[in-house]
């Protein structure tokens, strides 16, 4: 199947010149196939579109503006093409229009200025066209519909109920009413649902899916009766479900079928689009992990197909399907396509194919989404989460002269789709609150994997964190992650973290990123931290262990000690809460201290399931209060210490110098030391020097204190707790190191 794709697909963009995402498509009434796409070029975003003559672009034309451009989308209506997209100029969002007709394009449309104006779709309903989208500020995302004129006239109004609605998207029903479907987060759980606008108004707003599952990204189509809906489930340990439902008026309410599964696997990274014809044939693409498109169709009074691949199926990758079906039944895809893991050039481009409904039944698969992606499989579940309770916490802080600090957990390492996890950038951060209970969190999606990040992504990035972080309650870094072996050189994973909302993306191939020494120097302009991560680890393809040749103490303040991957103290420790993927000598967490590196310890999940706080680890920082410059202080500090996902608390002092200090200490002194631990269970508390350990306590209950004096210490010397319980959780403090005064 693959040749046989690869014969019948055109690759509209140059995948050597730039990098293309996000393609739109449709069609005017003569059968002409309109494209338009996202551009990412000497580190700008720009939209451009076209027209399709035997699988090539003609009249390739620029149509946004001077700023970083976002997702286009586009529909044919009113005797014009359309087009619709966001883009960013001065950190400010856009929504912007403009139409196209006999060659001319008018000029650019402002349908709405904003600080945050995300996912445009264009539709039309009784001959009007309009634009629904995102409206997002602190704390609320609401769905607007526009009333696109072509007089000039711009008529909004707010649309969906909930507070936080986010992707809508509108059509007109069969039945010539207008429906509208978005996802919401409501009561710490994502639902999909739907209204319909009746002759007093919209409806009250009708849930789609059924069960435990995250229901995310509606999209929608006409039917006969009413509309199609699409959506994907995101569940516990990386499963997932692709669904469909029906909608339709009934009896003078709004009906909606019982959601069918069509299929379900555990993978990660997902997108869905859906499209239908005046016939009743609706298609439904999807993405499966992100390595393939599959289509599947329903014609009018018949059940869904099985699927048919219509991507490369190479083991490259394949995502942000944009499906369309003609009159004819010819089924349109555009899809992107991206380079598999390994020293690859991360640029993209979009590719086009097409196949009649009548032919696809001789290519179904029904193999393909039963196999099983061994990479992506989740850590086996049994895990506990205890932690102590918010009294005993802080007569514990009370005693080890904590006061005036709060001790608060993170997760600053996991992926969302915008490389290649799951789960949309919102529910990321939801997530991160609601089912982590996580006080502080920094997505972290890779530069350069499967694409490289744009700058209108990036910007994108940007103010989905600050709408994010709240005081008090969650604390939200801006961050990247530095992912160099997957685009050319193996100087090991870094991500990158900033204090505020300054900071540019240096990505492995610009001049300011393309060495470890050189990130270093780019990210110091803006008080920026890089922390190697999993630094030992093995890929077999490729290396991503940390090549400890290239430090600054400035820049690589901490090091990721644990993460889903494997335990990174040593080459030799296993842990039964990681994959315990294979690992490179000499790179571990010691190997670094030996060297005389001087690095706390953070713990992260490196989740790309939308799991991050619940697989791998989490850290912990004591802050005054909670924020994001104050977590990032701690961080810088050093006055950090991980654990394996328990709530353990652990303190090192020396004095009145805490984890990550550095102390002068009169020689002929000792080294005065006094470790405190409460666990969540019994266990052993060891007291390392230089790598070994020097002192050891047993506590039946996980309640541990002891005193350590040390009189035979030299420069440079370190120490560090580990706490090893019986219920195989962990916990390790960031180290003190000592001088002579």
């Amino acid at each position: 199947m693959s040749e046989f794709m690869k014969k019948r697909s055109f690759e509209i963009t140059d995948i050597e010149k730039n990098s293309s995402q996000y393609p739109g498509i449709c069609m005017d009434t003569e059968g002409k196939v309109y494209v338009c796409w996202q551009e990412y070029k000497e580190g700008h975003d720009a939209i451009y579109a076209g027209w399709l003559k035997d699988g090539q672009i003609q009249d390739k034309t620029r149509i946004s503006g001077e700023g970083e451009a976002l997702r286009p989308v586009m529909i044919f209506a009113q005797g014009f093409v359309w087009y619709a997209w966001s883009e960013c100029i001065d950190r400010e969002w856009y929504i912007l229009a403009r139409r196209l007709k006999d060659g001319v394009y008018s000029p650019i449309v402002t349908v709405e200025k904003g600080e945050a104006l995300f996912y445009p779709k264009l539709f039309t309903s009784k001959d009007q066209l309009a634009v629904v989208y995102n409206r997002q500020g602190k704390g609320f995302s609401h769905g607007i519909i526009c009333w696109l004129d072509p007089d000039g006239k711009l008529e909004k109004e707010r649309v969906t109920q909930s507070d936080l609605a986010y992707r809508p998207e509108c059509c007109q029903g069969g039945d010539g009413r207008l429906y509208l479907v978005y996802d919401c987060f409501r009561k710490g759980r994502y639902d999909a649902v739907v209204c319909v606008r009746t002759e007093t108004g919209w409806s009250r707003e009708t849930t789609v899916n059924k069960g435990a599952q995250w229901a995310t990204h509606p999209v929608i189509a006409r039917t006969e009766k009413g509309v199609s809906i699409c959506f994907y489930g995101i569940g516990d340990q990386a499963v997932f479900s692709y669904w469909t439902t029906d909608a339709f008026m009934e009896n003078g309410g709004l009906t909606v079928t019982d959601p069918r599964e069509l299929s379900t696997n555990k993978n990660w990274y997902h997108d869905i689009s859906t499209f239908s014809n005046s016939k009743g044939t609706v298609v439904f693409a999807y993405t499966w992990g992100k390595y393939n498109i599959n289509v599947r169709y329903r014609r009018k009074g018949e059940d869904w197909s099985e699927p048919v691949v219509m991507s490369y199926d190479d083991t490259h990758c394949g995502v942000h399907p944009c499906v369309m079906v003609d009159e004819k039944d010819n089924v349109h895809l555009l899809w992107q396509f991206a380079n598999k893991n390994g020293h690859m050039d991360r640029n993209a481009c979009i590719v086009y194919n097409t196949m009649n409904i009548a032919e696809m039944s001789g290519y179904f698969d029904k193999v393909v989404e039963t196999a099983v992606d061994n990479f992506v499989q989740p850590i086996p579940g049994g895990k506990s989460f205890d932690k102590r309770t918010g009294g005993e916490v802080e007569a514990w802080l009370k005693k080890n002269g904590y006061e005036g600090r709060k001790l608060v957990f993170g997760d600053i390492h996991g992926q969302s789709g915008i490389s290649d996890g799951v789960g949309e950038i919102d529910q990321y951060y939801h997530y991160a609150r609601e089912k982590a209970d996580l006080d502080f969190t920094a997505l972290t999606d890779h530069d350069c994997y499967p694409d490289w990040i744009s700058q209108s992504e990036w910007e994108w990035m940007r103010t989905t964190n600050r709408l994010m972080n709240t005081d008090g309650e969650l604390a939200c870094m801006l961050a990247y992650e530095w992912t160099p072996n997957e685009y050319r050189y193996d100087f090991g994973h870094k991500n990158i973290y900033y204090r505020g909302d300054d900071g540019e993306i240096f990505r492995s191939c610009d001049e300011g990123g393309m060495t470890p020494y050189k990130l270093f120097e780019s990210v110091k302009k803006y008080g920026a931290m890089a922390f190697p991560h999993h630094p030992a680890a093995d890929w077999g393809l490729v290396s991503a262990a940390t090549d400890w040749n290239f430090h600054d103490p400035q820049v690589q303040r901490l090091v990721e000690i644990f993460s889903r991957h494997a335990d990174f103290e040593d080459f030799e420790s296993t842990s039964k809460y990681t994959k315990n993927i294979k690992k490179m000598k000499n790179c571990s967490v010691q190997d670094a201290l030996a060297r005389k590196y001087r690095m706390g310890f953070t713990a992260g999940s490196d989740s790309h399931q939308l799991e991050h706080g619940i697989e791998g680890g989490i850290f912990a920082v004591f802050v005054p209060e909670l924020t994001r410059e104050h977590v990032f202080d701690a961080m810088y500090d050093r006055f950090t210490y991980a654990t394996t996902g328990a709530r353990i608390l652990v303190s090192l002092k020396a004095g009145t110098a805490h984890m990550g200090q550095e102390i002068k200490v009169e020689e002929g002194q000792p080294v005065a030391l006094d470790v405190s631990v409460m666990g969540t269970a019994g266990g052993r508390v060891e007291l390392l020097k230089n790598n070994q350990v020097i002192a050891a306590e047993e506590t039946a209950d996980g309640i541990c204190d002891f005193s350590y004096r040390d009189s035979q210490w030299a420069d440079d010397d370190y120490y560090y707790v580990r706490v090893r319980q019986k219920d195989d959780h962990m916990a390790w403090t960031s180290p003190i190191w000592v001088n002579r005064r």
